[in-house]
This record gives C-alpha cells, sequence and structure tokens, in this order.
C-alpha cells in the first residue's frame, strides 16, 4: 500500500507538472484579451496528432511513428485466444493457463524461471511511446457475458515538446463458468497490470533516453477441471449447469515486475553507443487447502494440510554496445552480462543439480536491410559463454516472406528442479536444439489476397511434462527429455476474397504431419482452422463505420495436453481426446465517430446441440454468451 500511494503521488505531481509546462498559444499583436484555440466546435486534436511508436523502432533508426489505431476490423477478438487467431490453448475462461498449439522457441538462450502458463498475459502489454500534441487518453471496457469483464485505461501527454510520460491499466475481472459460480463476484481470475513509461529527447537529438517499471499480480482460481464418475459418450454430462470441480480451495497466482531503462547517445546516423539495464523478477506460488481437495491428488510430498508451494526467479541484464546507419544498412554490436538467481520454497539451493546463483555472458549482432519497394531483410545473432546460441533472420517483400531460427538454449529451472506439496524433481537436462523455417508466397490483386506457405520444424533434446501411468508410480506428472528428433511440415494456405466490394471471404488452412516424433512429445491437431465471412461498409456521409459478420473456427480431435495446477504446467497425456468443434461467432462492429463498440454472440453451435467444446481436456470452452464492448478516445 505503501508502494501504490507513492505512485498515486507521483502520478499527480507529473501531471501537475505538464499542466503547467502546456505552452499557451502566443497572442497575436496588436490586439487585446485571450486567444482561444476552438476545440469545441471543430476536432482540432485526433488520431494524427497523438501519435505512438515502440522502443524497437527507435533503437532501429526506423522511421516508424503511427497514428492512434482506430480500426474496427476484428474489434470483437478481445480475448487472448481469438486475439491470436486461435492458436493458443486454455481452460476455457479468460486468463486461465494458457500455452501456444504450435512450437515457438524461447526468447532467451539462458536459464528461464519455466513457470510460464501465464507469460502470453504479461507479453501482450508491449510498451508504447508517444508523441502528442495535447493529452491522450483512452478507457477499453469489456462487458462479458456471466461477470466476464476487462478494462484498459492508458493516459499520455507531453511534458515538453521532447518529454513524454503515460501510464497504462488493466483489470482482468473474470467469473467463473465452470463450476457454477455462487453469484456475481465469484472470480476465477482477478488480475492487475499497470506500467508507467517516459520518454526523453534532447533539442538536437544526441541524447535520448527511454524508461518504464511494468508489474502484474495474475491470481487465478484452480477447480482442476469437472468431476464427473461416470461421463456419458457424448460429453454432454461435462456442460451441466450443475456439474463441479475436483477442486474447492486452489488458487495459482504470479507476480511480475520489470524496470527497464534505455539511453544512448548519438554521433551521428552512422554511429550511436546505448546501454540497456532490466531488473525483472518472477514469484510464483500454488496455494490450496489440501484437506478439501485430497481426492485429486495422487501424492503427497509434503505433508500439510495447508499447501503453499513458491518459487522466485530473479534476473538483472545490463546491455551495453554501438550501432547505426550505412546508407541502408543498420548494423549492431553488443555485449551482455545477466546475473540470475533461482529460490525455491521447498528446495535448498545447495541440493539443486545446476547453480541456482550465476552469471552469463552474452555476445551479438543485428543488422537490417531495407530495399525500400523490394522489402526488408534482418538478422540477428547471438552466443553466450556456455555455448548457447541463436541465429535468425527474416525477409519480407510484397510478394513473398520467409524466416528462419536455430537456437541452442539451456533448460527452465522448472524443467531441472522442483519441490512442491505433490511433485517433486532434481535433473541435469541437456541443452535443447530448435530449428524453424517457414516461407509464404504473395498474389494480391483487387479482390484477392492468397499467401500459400510452409513452416518446418526439427527439435532435439526436446523436454516436456508427460503423465505417467504405471501402477507402480504415485506421482503422475514428470518432466522429460526426448532422446529422439520431433521433425513435422505444416503446410499452410491463406486467402482473402473480396466479393460485391463489401463482403470478404477469408479462410486460413494449416495441415501437420510428423516425419518424426519420438516419445510421441508433440500434441498438434492434424488439421487446423479459421474462417471469417463478413460484411464491411461506411454509411451516413461517413458517420458510421461498421463490420458484421461470422467467425468459425476448427480443428481436428487429438490427445492435447492436459493441465496440473499443482506445478502449473501443461503435460502430455492419453486418456482424454478433446473433440472436433466448429465454434461459430457472430459479431458486429461499429464506430461512431470517436468511439468503438462491438457484440458478440459466442459459440452459436452449443445453443442447438447442447454440448461444447474442449480446449483442454476435462475443461470446457466458452458456452453460448453473448458480450459486449467499446473503447473510447480523448484527445484534449
Amino acid at each position: 500500500m505503501r508502494f501504490l500511494r507513492h505512485v498515486f503521488i507521483l502520478l499527480l505531481s507529473i501531471a501537475s507538472i505538464a499542466g503547467l509546462a502546456q505552452e499557451e498559444p502566443q497572442r497575436p499583436k496588436g490586439r487585446r484579451g485571450s486567444t482561444i484555440i476552438d476545440d469545441t466546435t471543430r476536432q482540432v486534436y485526433g488520431p494524427n496528432t497523438s501519435r505512438f511508436f515502440y522502443e524497437t523502432d527507435f533503437f532501429f533508426n526506423r522511421n516508424a511513428i503511427s497514428p492512434i489505431d482506430t480500426l474496427i476490423r476484428n474489434f470483437h477478438r478481445f480475448n487472448y485466444v481469438q486475439r491470436y487467431n486461435n492458436r493458443y490453448q486454455d481452460l476455457g475462461n479468460i486468463g486461465t493457463a494458457i500455452r501456444p498449439i504450435f512450437y515457438e522457441a524461447p526468447e532467451v538462450i539462458g536459464v528461464r524461471s519455466g513457470s510460464q502458463v501465464y507469460d502470453l498475459y504479461w507479453d501482450s502489454r508491449a510498451i508504447r511511446h508517444f508523441d502528442t500534441k495535447s493529452p491522450y487518453s483512452k478507457m477499453d471496457v469489456v462487458l462479458g457475458g456471466r461477470g466476464r469483464s476487462m478494462t484498459h485505461a492508458v493516459y499520455s501527454r507531453n511534458i515538453t515538446p521532447r518529454w513524454n510520460f503515460g501510464f497504462n491499466f488493466q483489470g482482468l475481472f473474470i467469473d467463473k463458468q465452470v463450476p457454477e459460480r455462487r453469484g456475481k463476484g465469484d472470480r476465477v481470475t482477478r488480475s492487475n497490470y499497470y506500467d508507467l513509461f517516459t520518454s526523453f529527447h534532447t533539442k538536437d537529438s544526441v541524447y535520448s533516453a527511454f524508461a518504464n517499471f511494468r508489474r502484474m499480480f495474475h491470481r487465478v482460481f484452480e477447480y482442476g477441471g469437472v468431476r464427473l464418475e461416470a461421463p456419458d459418450s457424448s460429453f454432454g454430462d461435462y456442460f451441466d449447469p450443475n456439474v463441479l470441480g475436483w477442486l474447492n480451495a486452489a488458487e495459482s497466482n504470479d507476480l511480475r515486475m520489470n524496470f527497464h531503462f534505455f539511453h544512448q547517445v548519438r554521433a551521428g546516423s552512422g554511429l550511436q553507443a546505448y546501454h540497456t539495464f532490466d531488473r525483472y523478477r518472477q514469484n510464483a506460488k500454488f496455494l490450496d487447502v489440501y484437506s478439501t481437495d485430497s481426492d485429486f491428488f495422487s501424492f503427497v510430498n509434503i505433508e500439510n494440510d495447508n499447501t503453499s508451494d513458491a518459487a522466485k526467479f530473479k534476473v538483472v541484464r545490463n546491455e551495453a554496445g554501438v550501432k547505426g546507419n550505412l546508407l541502408k544498412l543498420f548494423y549492431n554490436g553488443y555485449y551482455a552480462l545477466r546475473h540470475y538467481s533461482m529460490t525455491y520454497k521447498h528446495l535448498p539451493q545447495d541440493s539443486l543439480r545446476v547453480p541456482a546463483i550465476g552469471n552469463e555472458s552474452y555476445l551479438g549482432g543485428r543488422v537490417e536491410l531495407n530495399l525500400d519497394s523490394l522489402g526488408l531483410l534482418n538478422g540477428w545473432a547471438e552466443v553466450n559463454d556456455e555455448g548457447n546460441y541463436r541465429i535468425e533472420g527474416k525477409l519480407v517483400s510484397r510478394w513473398f516472406e520467409a524466416s528462419m531460427r536455430q537456437v541452442l538454449h539451456k533448460p527452465s529451472f522448472f524443467d531441472q528442479a522442483y519441490a512442491g506439496a505433490h511433485h517433486e524433481w532434481n535433473n541435469e537436462f541437456a541443452n535443447v536444439e530448435s530449428s524453424q523455417i517457414n516461407g509464404y508466397i504473395h498474389y494480391r490483386s483487387k479482390n484477392l489476397k492468397l499467401s500459400p506457405g510452409l513452416t518446418f520444424t526439427r527439435l532435439r533434446n526436446y523436454i516436456f511434462f508427460d503423465q505417467v501411468t504405471d501402477a507402480d508410480t504415485v506421482q503422475q506428472v514428470f518432466p522429460v527429455q526426448s532422446n529422439g528428433n520431433q521433425i513435422y511440415f505444416s503446410p499452410e494456405l491463406r486467402f482473402a476474397l473480396t466479393l460485391f466490394r463489401h463482403v470478404t471471404f477469408s479462410h486460413q488452412a494449416v495441415y501437420t504431419f510428423f516425419a518424426e516424433n519420438a516419445d510421441d512429445a508433440i500434441r498438434i491437431p492434424e488439421f487446423f482452422t479459421n474462417t471469417q465471412l463478413a460484411y464491411a461498409n461506411i454509411h451516413f456521409d461517413g458517420n458510421l463505420d461498421m463490420q458484421a459478420g461470422v467467425d468459425v473456427h476448427w480443428r481436428s480431435a487429438y490427445f492435447a495436453p492436459g493441465y496440473d495446477p499443482a506445478i502449473r504446467q501443461f503435460y502430455n497425456q492419453d486418456k482424454f481426446e478433446v473433440n472436433a468443434f466448429p465454434v461459430v461467432d457472430l459479431f458486429m462492429n461499429a464506430k461512431i465517430k470517436r468511439g468503438r463498440v462491438f457484440v458478440k454472440w459466442n459459440n452459436l453451435v452449443q445453443l442447438f446441440r447442447g454440448t461444447g467444446y474442449f480446449p483442454t481436456p476435462y475443461y470446457p470452452g466458452q458456452r453460448n454468451i453473448i458480450d459486449f464492448g467499446f473503447d473510447w478516445s480523448f484527445y484534449d
């Protein structure tokens, strides 16, 4: 509370300074009285006077500053699964544990915590920096059916023409859907995220600095999936409104904080020297009253009625280097030092087979070649003192795009060691190697966009969590390192066809087949599709911009990974095959002046069939329900 009070005082102080620093328009000579800008009868300020950019664009010396986004296309896709084209698997409700369906290599080649089922909620809030001619603020509210609410507020203003300050706040207030909630406010997810950000440039841009502080406290009620003694083969029992869960008093929470500071000195377009500092902390916990949930767990490692498992991961990273532009070529070289520590509540540091505290040194560089009309080519290479490395590159043009990534990374701490109320292991796994190549060919005309492509993935020493069902094994979920390879191909087709000027039919289809899948380690649906049919037009002399249509997502049945709440990990299982089910949503998006609204009717098929779908075994997906949301921007 003391920290929040200090933050509040800081915000008031900066807002006061910003108000005093607001430049007043000069009075024309020869006139008396004040000059007032008429921003009440005509819109002087708007999306084009409050623009944003990312620190990454500044780092690469790109002239990429964008107006505020006011588009309504797919504005209704507010939840985290649909926002990313259904390529993620969650537990059927907003804010629950989530993972990518298709393999993604980690961004860090060194040590990581490994507690990552809430990463997307943290990573999706990339910091935007602003350049505003007037105070800018926006309120985004989703009033989902059955108590699923989300809020997002942003505020930014220039204190001086070269110094900007702002903050974001996001709240997830999601009621339980299964098991039945006891009333309004009976939450499955309570999450609060905020950040403070600022940027500064000297008049001649010789010196520039960016800083931000981010904090997220994410709490999830864990119910362990639907509890049925003898479910029927049609899955109908899982969607009974009175169904019960396995757990009654369990909770996972994830507290994260990061302070980031970047500054550079510019000698010219050809040379800049910079330094980046990051201090990151993650504290992940599982809490439970074991006496009420003892039927769910097959193994008790620590005897205690009240479970309190925790792990704390800390990282401090300093990166220093040079960068610049030589004609159209951007170059960068750097050295980084990373200090880390991992602390388990129930596992002494000296008992680990891998060091819990240490330092990592990195050498790396980035390049980017802007060929204007031909395309953009960039690359990144990095190696650390233990031999882990990344090599990646990407080429984007009007006619085709391709990318490759080769990564050798360390196992996470959670893969290596853990001890809690119901699990324990202590491993020394080998480094994991992954290779991924993809490419697309583009054809674009006035009415047709067509992009066939292919993704190739190869893994070696892949680490995954597996369910062991041997009669002699009481602990059922372990991390396992595969001794073979996982090699698979995913051809893909994307197209969009526009009919009658305003009707668009778009489709994405991915087919995945394995050349090798040692230990059956990778679980991916064979077929994966997204389809949309929508009408979009502008009416009433430009005063109403609208889009209405239907979204359909379908994937083939497969043994999707299950979820273990006590360790917050998805694991491979062979007992429950999630059904192939068409998820059909009706939607309408509209923009009126500076406000956007949407209405969405979720999972229309369940209304007629009575049963729904499963994103994760034993966890029913989003039921048939209506959502409403809006946002409104203010520029004065």
